[in-house]
């Protein structure tokens, strides 16, 4: 007997004012970093990869269905600690990195911010799998 799931669609319009608020502040850190020095965005190496894994990071998270805020919590802001940490042991400028990084996660959030928001509900009960197949024991 197959089981019939209901979907509803919400619209999840809490993560726009997020995605606004990172995508402006990142925007003005990377601006302002290559506006004091023009070299500021050569990143190096290791600056570079950090950045890379922590926006690789998040849209894998963002493509297994993790919620944008938990994203953001929990990959993100721990790759950005690192991050800073790094660059200061480096000796080079955070802004840069910080402003693509946040650019980024904000231009994520704009459209997670307008599509429907799925959630599945069992119309019936759940079965256990020890009725449907009984252990030989």
């Amino acid at each position: 007997m197959a089981f019939q799931t209901q979907t509803t669609t919400t619209r999840s319009s809490g993560n726009l004012p997020i995605a606004l608020l990172l995508l402006g502040s990142g925007a003005l850190l990377w601006i302002r970093a290559a506006l004091r020095t023009p070299s500021a965005l050569a990143l190096l190496p290791g600056a570079d990869g950090c950045l890379t894994a922590g926006i690789v990071g998040v849209l894998l998270a963002l493509l297994h269905g993790i919620p944008y805020r938990t994203a953001l919590l929990w990959i993100a802001a721990p790759l950005v600690l690192v991050q800073v940490i790094t660059s200061e042991l480096a000796g080079s400028s955070f802004l840069p990195v910080l402003g693509i990084e946040l650019t980024a996660l904000g231009l994520f959030g704009l459209p997670l911010s307008r599509l429907p928001r799925r959630r599945t509900a069992a119309a019936g009960a759940v079965r256990s799998l020890r009725e449907a197949h009984p252990s030989p024991s």
